[in-house]
């Protein structure tokens, strides 16, 4: 038997990178055409909400490009690096001039002629197109005069959309970011696009606690949107995809996609950039078992120990007892055996530390166990590895390792 090659990394049939599209896309079908179905509706509403690292822009991206490789307008505007208002009016602006294309050779224009004061115009270096955008001096304006434009640019698309008597499908990903403007800037967008009949809107987001503050009852969005929840994968159905795409090049894994599963919890991202690194090891024996991808975890673990190291060092005292117990404790973090083993404070400062570190994203709730964890699991398995013994505990880098994680 001739021995097998290891595997290049560009044969490696898992991809992390970016969104994922085609033979690395898996499932979603509920989701995806929850999305086609809104996109294609005059004046529809959906918010998609979900945690990172689940592939919502994956299939949101799927979304867009479907409705446009079927002759249909869509185009996708991301929210998450918005300072200001304008800022948001400029990914609008630039995601509708990158959709149209040269489709709609007079869109440009019309936006200009409507928008006219303190727009500017320049070429884009990707794609060549010619994309207007607002001035740095807007963003000196007042939040009324913010405000007024990023209305114009939504009414100016929609009735651009009535007079090319088409349906535009405009998806907002990260949505929650609008918040930060205030409840007068929320209303103001519920204001503009509700009259909208030309335009459908996806809105997206990753902060459910924000996206669910954002539609309670009283507020700007109560009751604007359907929703279409965005969980994980199942498991099952996800390791049985993970194995069948080991065997496609060549491996023979021994329940190897069930074990990134229950290694990493329920984020996508997680799961299939863990099997990517067990494609990367592969060598001679096509073997994935479960000893290699616990080795695989390992060594992603360690890639990143200097910058865990560096975040770890810049926490207090308070959380890294805190997150010393997330990571190893079964039982819930206030209880008086859990105190007693990790050295932790009285029960009000625990819930503070806890608060504070689930406002920063360091950890999230959970169904099990402590009640959280951690929103990466190879922050976890290094704390395991390195923090934990320091209280005499040390215990395996796989500890408490679950495949029935379930996010609030």
């Amino acid at each position: 038997m001739v021995p097998r090659a290891r595997p290049r990394a560009a044969d490696n049939p898992f991809r992390i990178s970016g969104t994922v599209s085609g033979e690395f896309f898996t499932d979603r079908e509920r989701e995806l055409k929850r999305c086609l179905r809104t996109l294609r509706e005059p004046g529809g509403k959906l918010l998609v909400a979900g945690v990172r690292r689940t592939g919502k822009t994956s299939v949101l991206e799927r979304a867009v490009a479907t409705i446009n490789a079927k002759g249909g307008h869509a185009f996708l505007a991301d929210f998450s690096t918005a300072t200001s208002l304008v800022d948001l009016s400029n990914r609008l602006l630039a995601g509708a001039t990158q959709a149209a294309g040269r489709r709609w050779t007079t869109l440009v224009r019309d936006l200009v002629a409507r928008l006219q004061t303190q727009l500017s115009l320049a070429p884009d270096p990707l794609t060549g197109l010619t994309v207007p955008s607002f001035s740095v001096a807007l963003r000196q304006e007042s939040m009324d005069v913010q405000q007024a434009s990023l209305g114009h640019v939504l009414d100016s698309l929609n009735a651009l959309a009535a007079r090319q008597q088409v349906v535009l499908g405009v998806v907002l990903d990260e949505f929650q970011e609008l918040s930060r403007f205030g409840e007068t800037a929320e209303w103001h967008l519920r204001g503009v696009i509700q009259k909208h009949s030309h335009v459908s809107y996806v809105v997206a987001g990753s902060h459910l606690a924000l996206l669910e503050a954002m539609q309670a009852k009283g507020r700007a969005f109560y009751q604007l949107f359907e929703r279409c929840p965005f969980g994980p994968i199942d498991a099952r159905h996800l390791a049985g995809w993970i194995d069948e795409r080991m065997r496609s090049s060549g491996l023979a894994p021994e329940e190897a996609g069930a074990r990134c599963v229950t290694l990493v919890g329920a984020r996508t991202r997680d799961i299939i950039r863990l099997a990517r690194k067990c494609v990367d090891r592969a060598g001679v024996d096509p073997r994935v078992d479960v000893t290699s991808v616990d080795a695989a975890y390992v060594e992603i673990i360690d890639e990143e120990a200097d910058s865990t190291q560096r975040w770890w060092a810049q926490l207090s005292g308070v959380q890294q007892k805190v997150m010393r117990a997330v990571a190893a404790s079964s039982q819930g973090l206030t209880t008086a055996a859990t105190r007693g083993r990790f050295a932790l404070e009285q029960s009000g400062s625990i819930s503070k530390t806890v608060a504070r570190l689930v406002t920063d994203g360091v950890v999230i709730r959970t169904a099990h166990g402590s009640g959280y964890t951690f929103d990466d699991p190879f922050v976890r398995g290094w704390v395991l590895k390195h923090a934990v013994p320091d209280m005499g505990l040390p215990l395996p880098v796989t500890h408490l390792a679950s495949p029935t994680s379930e996010y609030e």
